[in-house]
C-alpha cells in the first residue's frame, strides 16, 4: 500500500528535522504532522490483519501528534524514530 510507504517516510523526515529546526515563521511543522496523521486516518480503517501493530502505530502517532502540540521537540524526534524503525510497510 502506497500510503503506508508514504508515513513511513513522513516519520523518517519527522525523526531528522524537529519543529524547532524550522523558523517560527515557517508552517512547515505543522503541515508535516497534519499530512502524517491524514495518511494515517486513510490507512487505518483499512487495515485488517496487524490490528495489535496498527495500535501500536495509533498509540505511537498520539503521542507524538501530542508531544509536537506542547513544544516538546526531543520527545518528537524519540518516537519519530522509534516509529521509523517499525515494519510500517509491512502493516496489512
Amino acid at each position: 500500500m502506497e500510503a503506508l510507504e508514504d508515513l513511513a517516510a513522513c516519520l523518517r523526515v519527522a525523526a531528522r528535522c524537529s519543529p524547532a529546526d524550522f523558523p517560527k515563521w515557517s508552517d512547515a511543522p505543522p503541515n508535516h504532522f497534519a499530512e502524517i496523521e491524514s495518511l494515517w486516518s486513510d490507512i487505518r480503517p483499512r487495515l485488517r490483519r496487524d490490528l495489535a501493530a496498527a495500535d501500536e502505530v495509533n498509540e505511537g502517532l498520539g503521542a507524538m501528534i501530542s508531544a509536537f502540540e506542547t513544544g516538546d521537540a526531543v520527545r518528537v524526534r524519540e518516537i519519530a524514530e522509534a516509529m521509523s524503525r517499525m515494519d510500517l510497510v509491512g502493516l496489512r
